[in-house]
C-alpha cells in the first residue's frame, strides 16, 4: 500500500460533517425542531454543556492526542512496512477521532434544534481534518519523531 491508496481510503472520513451537516439541513426542511421537549430545563443544559465542551475538548486537544497515539503506534517499527502500517491506522484514528466533534455538534443539534451549533461543529471538524491529511512529509516527520531507530 500507498499514500496515495490510503487517500482514497479517508475520503469518507474527510466528508463525514459535510454528510452530518446536509442530514441537519433535511431535518430542518422537514420542520425538524427538538427531540427534547423542554432543552432549556436543567438536566438538559447539563448535557447540552457536556457535548458542547466534548466537541472544543477534542478540538483543544487533539495535537496532545496525536503525540500519545503517536508514541504508542510508532514504538519499536524497524522495517518501513511496519512505519507505513502503523501512519495509516494513526491516520485513521486521528480523523475519527476529529469526527467526534462533528458528532457532539449533531447530539447537540437533536437535543435542541440549534442548526448553528451543528454547522460550526462540522465546519472546525472539517477544517481539523486537514492537519492530518496523509502527505509524504508528514509521514516522514512522524516516523523521524516517534520511530526508534
Amino acid at each position: 500500500m500507498n499514500l496515495r491508496n490510503l487517500k482514497f481510503r479517508i475520503v469518507p472520513l474527510l466528508l463525514f460533517p459535510l454528510f452530518l451537516i446536509l442530514i441537519g439541513k433535511i431535518l430542518i426542511l422537514k420542520n425538524f425542531s427538538s427531540l427534547v421537549e423542554n432543552y432549556e430545563e436543567e438536566r438538559m443544559k447539563i448535557v447540552q454543556s457536556f457535548f458542547y465542551f466534548l466537541g472544543l475538548a477534542i478540538f483543544f486537544f487533539c495535537n496532545g492526542f496525536s503525540d500519545f497515539v503517536s508514541k504508542k503506534l510508532f514504538l519499536n517499527k524497524k522495517n518501513i512496512d511496519e512505519k507505513i502500517n502503523s501512519y495509516y491506522n494513526y491516520t485513521f484514528i486521528m480523523l475519527s477521532f476529529l469526527n467526534l466533534i462533528s458528532v457532539s455538534g449533531f447530539i447537540g443539534f437533536l437535543i435542541c434544534g440549534n442548526f448553528a451549533w451543528l454547522t460550526t461543529f462540522s465546519i472546525i471538524n472539517f477544517l481539523s481534518l486537514f492537519s492530518y491529511f496523509p502527505t509524504e512529509k508528514r509521514f516522514k516527520s512522524k516516523v523521524e519523531t516517534f520511530s526508534s531507530e
